[in-house]
């Protein structure tokens, strides 16, 4: 379920801003493209790292030392995440007119990837859902 919910709203509804523009013109711009995969990367990292630092604060009182430790990594990891999104994002608007900067685009786009995979490795919600529709087995 994981996989289905990833590629259905992270990989093509995320990058709408990417492919509508580009079914409208049926051209691709190297430019627009690179733009569209950084917006895409800061407002999603941006967003869940914040959620999980938050997450991490929150209730912190009654973990035991490992648990707080694990999660001083895990806050890390978030922070460092929220830094290098920021970092792509300023170096491909410098480089907007190089090629360069679409490759560092897809790169950080990659990477926003495998954050967003570690950002849900625990969440419940997406794991084991049925369809909108309900289960098969509602029927039984």
């Amino acid at each position: 379920m994981k996989i289905s919910f990833f590629v259905i709203f992270y990989v093509i509804l995320g990058t709408t801003g990417i492919t509508i523009p580009w079914l409208v013109n049926h051209a691709i711009i190297p430019s627009e493209v690179a733009i569209g995969l950084v917006t895409i990367v800061v407002s999603t990292v941006g967003y869940s790292a914040a959620e999980k630092v938050l997450q991490l604060f929150e209730g912190n009182e009654e973990k035991g030392s490992e648990e707080r430790k694990k999660d001083k990594i895990v806050g890390y990891i978030n922070l460092c995440a929220l830094v290098f999104a920021l970092i792509f994002t300023t170096i491909v608007c410098l480089l907007i007119g190089h090629p360069s900067a679409l490759v560092i685009s897809i790169i950080a786009y990659l990477l926003s990837c495998f954050f967003w995979w570690f950002q849900n490795r625990d969440n419940k919600n997406i794991e084991y859902t049925s369809t909108l529709g309900g289960d098969a087995n509602q029927f039984n």
